[in-house]
């Protein structure tokens, strides 16, 4: 209960957006928005540090009148916060994107809204903002958003019941997800295939649905996606109840229930246990049966929500009590699918005029009405799809000779790279000469520049740059001297700050360890990162990146690929 109290007291700044001006930490001032964001993803969202993260992170973007990174500050922020506070953040970040002028933020921040009305379950709002996101994003050349369009849209299909529609654009941004690299695209081509298994499910292609869970289980293994992980093994389980397989249905969907449990999903906590009460109802386990059915009822009446799936509650509940000639049970259900098909007819009805109206309509014929007469109708579809798969072809082969370029330039830096490595191995370092005009300009006696440079020397050669621990401060401490004087020695004779230095060092040294290591050559980035020093991949990737102007996945796979001399062990 402290806990809560505590986390309470974080929020509650953040539920308008202009609260008194926040005074950042003494502890926090030098961070970069880069660390600051590193902090803000390894914190938990119990974890009221995270909220000082967050209010730092916008206070230094408002302090440095820097709009982009004071958008990226309200996204962050708002993904955190309940709905009404969530869109006030929304429209601050579509205030700063119209005055800039700026389709793309600008289409963002309609997908930002889209997203928290359907989290809501306001599914008539999160369609009105996807289509006017889909106008903005449309005037870009941003093929990563519209397809986050695409699949937004498609799930509100979901929900309607129009699978093979929803199934259709599933497919498509699962494919275009596959195609590429990084931790987001993994996620997006993991929900597209869990939301093509249920797809499948409803349009009673079981087979094919196991087919795609039993993939998606295997491929969402590990920490990174134990959210996704658990709702392909209730997809499994949801499909094993309809193969008639109900004591594998239950072993699937008790093993997802904690999963999402942990995701506070409150909507396929209740379907799961839908689906456990069907199941011991087919196994003769009454009184398991309608203790889990009562549990997601308990749900349905705490949140005051229905859906068409969760509908079927009461209708088990009303035919159960029928049996047994409980008409207190009965009259009691009969008003609960009364009430629920009141909340169904508000949320649904319009919606299902819109999606077809309003989506499908102004993608294919820009706004003719859908009340035309079949061949008129069909003619104009038929022009539309020629123009999308010329769209497509001309899209493709842009992105053809984009990639193509891109090649040819990660190639150039790789073989620049490896000269320069090659050049260090080969050439002494040249011995640093400490000048009294040196020593003048950092106000620091000569005596002590020449110990910390021999120090720094010392922590080169022993590679002390590798320990995850080492910081300025705890550098200073074992040179014997203070952070002032080493940062200036850092800054004058190495001509940057002590994080690009360190960064440096390391990513120097994953270079070398890698171009000489054919079994370091088969670590994952994550287990290269942790003995490299970083506190996580991405920290690792976005430093070697930024020194390089490659990855360090294209350098591994550029130098497996040079001749056997090459590759020692």
């Amino acid at each position: 209960m402290m806990t809560r109290y505590l986390i309470l007291f974080f929020i509650i700044p953040f539920l308008g957006v202009s609260q008194e001006k926040f005074v950042i930490p003494d502890s926090l001032s030098q961070k970069t928005f880069d660390q600051l964001i590193d902090d803000i993803d390894d914190s938990e969202d119990d974890d009221p540090i995270l909220w000082t993260y967050l209010k730092t992170y916008v206070q230094k973007a408002k302090n440095e009148h820097n709009d982009e990174e004071l958008i990226i500050g309200y996204q962050k922020t708002l993904k955190r916060l309940p709905e009404n506070a969530a869109l006030k953040y929304s429209d601050s970040i579509l205030n700063i994107a119209t005055r800039l002028n700026d389709d793309l933020l600008i289409g963002r921040g309609y997908i930002d809204r889209a997203v928290i009305y359907f989290k809501s379950k306001n599914y008539d709002e999160s369609l009105n903002n996807y289509l006017i996101a889909d106008k903005y994003i449309n005037e870009t050349n941003d093929v990563y958003t519209q397809y986050k369009i695409k699949y937004g849209i498609a799930n509100i299909k979901s929900y309607l019941g129009h699978h093979q529609e929803a199934l259709n654009l599933f497919t498509e941004c699962k494919e275009f997800y596959r195609k590429r690299e990084g931790y987001n695209n993994r996620q997006g081509y993991l929900h597209s295939l869990c939301s093509m298994g249920r797809s499948n499910f409803r349009l009673s292609n079981y087979e094919e649905c196991s087919k795609i869970n039993k993939e998606g289980v295997a491929e969402s293994t590990g920490e990174d996606f134990t959210l996704i992980h658990g709702y392909f093994l209730q997809s499994e389980g949801i499909n094993q109840f309809a193969k008639k397989n109900y004591k594998e249905s239950v072993s699937y969907l008790q093993k997802a229930l904690p999963e999402i449990t942990q995701n506070e999903d409150f909507v396929n906590i209740a379907i799961t246990y839908m689906y456990l009460g069907k199941d011991y109802l087919k196994l003769n386990d009454d009184e398991k049966a309608i203790a889990y059915l009562q549990k997601t009822d308990s749900i349905l009446q705490q949140h005051q929500y229905a859906n068409l799936d969760l509908r079927e509650t009461y209708e088990l509940f009303i035919n159960y009590y029928k049996a047994k000639g409980d008409l207190e049970n009965q009259l009691l259900y009969t008003n609960r699918l009364l009430d629920a098909d009141k909340i169904l007819e508000k949320n649904y009805k319009t919606l299902i005029s819109t999606i077809h109206k309003e989506y499908d309509t102004a993608a294919l014929i820009a706004s003719k009405d859908n009340l035309e007469k079949t061949l008129k109708r069909n003619t104009i579809i038929s022009y539309t799809v020629y123009c999308l798969g010329a769209l497509v072809i001309l899209v493709i082969s842009l992105l053809l000779v984009r990639n193509y370029k891109k090649q040819k330039v990660y190639k150039l830096k790789y073989e620049e790279l490896i000269a320069k490595t090659e050049k260090k191995e080969t050439t002494p370092e040249e011995t640093i000469e400490v000048t009294e005009e040196a020593t003048d300009d950092l106000d620091i006696n000569q005596d002590i520049i020449v110990k910390i440079l021999n120090g720094l020397e010392t922590f080169e050669n022993k590679e002390e740059f590798l320990n995850a621990g080492i910081n300025q401060s705890a550098l200073a401490e074992d040179l014997n001297t203070n952070t002032s004087y080493l940062s200036k020695v850092i800054n004058h004779y190495k001509g940057k700050n002590f994080n690009s230095y360190l960064n440096e060092l390391r990513v120097n040294y994953a270079v070398t360890l890698l171009k000489n290591s054919s079994v370091h050559r088969r670590y994952t980035i994550k287990a290269l990162a942790e003995e490299l020093g970083f506190s996580n991949p991405r920290s690792f990737s976005d430093a070697f990146f930024s020194q390089t102007g490659i990855k360090p996945s294209y350098f591994i796979k550029q130098l497996e690929k040079e001749p056997a001399p090459l590759l020692s062990a």
